[in-house]
């Protein structure tokens, strides 16, 4: 029997005749491995495809919305603004301290700013900026992590590591992003490119995970059954039922896929649901 014909025999098996539990009991433990990652695998081929479609459904938005974020990075850099790191130090020839924000009416209010320039400022005073990144003649400080907008760690960067001398100004600036935009045209190329390594990524590693999470799950709700197939003296191994339970989630993980679909919150049945199929394949079967 070939391995997809295996796999529909025990699916059909593993839903509907719990005696069948009492061989599983007895075969390798791979053959129960390979059979719930391959339920897994099936099911996450259908995710692969519900995010496939939403994908394609949201597809036509890419350009448009590509467009737009050309459209405002034309004007993101202010004109006349020049700014130059020679020698490992920053010189502007704009009046300082610069307050630059990525919304014009932030510096009305008493919101922190995105970057503020003052090359006689000194990065020792950088808390009372109230800027997110503080630009100095020698460095610039920048959060290296931060909590409701709230910063509690910052990093330095000194422009002497540079390798080489920058100048920038808004003709350099245009320039850039004229290039870039060179290749939006191939915008639907790149991003498909890209859905589809990500959809191969998933199919693979998420059911490897999604196989190690169920599993890992299964190590706890195995004991209590465990416990009972002591207390009613059926004589099954820990491991034993471990297999018979990589099969005994079939209904509860199926359950509740279909309800995520539906829309209806049964992730709280996953646990009542396996124990009560275990404890009717235990008492179905005679070790």
């Amino acid at each position: 029997m070939n391995p997809i014909k295996t796999f529909f025999y025990s699916l059909k098996k593993s839903l509907f005749e719990p005696k069948y539990y009492k061989d599983i009991s007895q075969a390798n433990f791979w053959f129960s491995f390979k059979y719930l990652w391959f339920l897994l695998f099936v099911l996450t081929i259908f995710k692969g495809l519900f995010l496939g479609g939403q994908y394609l459904k949201s597809r036509p938005q890419i350009q448009p919305e590509v467009n737009k974020l050309f459209a405002y990075a034309e004007n993101f850099y202010p004109k006349g603004l020049e700014l130059k790191i020679k020698n490992g130090q920053l010189t502007t020839n704009a009046k300082e301290p610069y307050v630059f924000d990525l919304e014009k009416n932030k510096q009305q209010t008493n919101q922190r700013h995105m970057l503020i320039i003052d090359t006689k400022g000194s990065i020792e005073n950088y808390p009372s900026y109230n800027s997110y990144v503080l630009a100095t003649k020698n460095a610039v400080v920048y959060p290296s992590k931060s909590t409701n907008n709230q910063i509690e760690q910052t990093s330095v960067f000194y422009f002497r590591d540079l390798k080489r001398d920058i100048t920038l100004n808004k003709y350099i600036y245009d320039n850039i992003i004229n290039r870039v935009r060179f290749y939006s045209h191939r915008v639907y190329f790149f991003v498909d490119y890209i859905v589809l390594v990500l959809l191969f990524l998933f199919l693979f590693f998420g059911s490897l995970f999604w196989a190690g999470g169920v599993m890992f799950g299964l190590l706890f709700l195995t004991f209590f059954v465990w416990i009972v197939n002591l207390i009613f003296k059926k004589q099954y191994s820990y491991g034993s039922l471990f297999k018979m339970g990589m099969h005994a989630v079939t209904w509860p993980i199926l359950i509740i896929e279909a309800a995520k679909y539906l829309k209806f919150p049964l992730s709280g049945l996953y646990t009542p649901i396996f124990l009560i199929l275990m404890l009717i394949a235990l008492f179905s079967t005679e070790k």
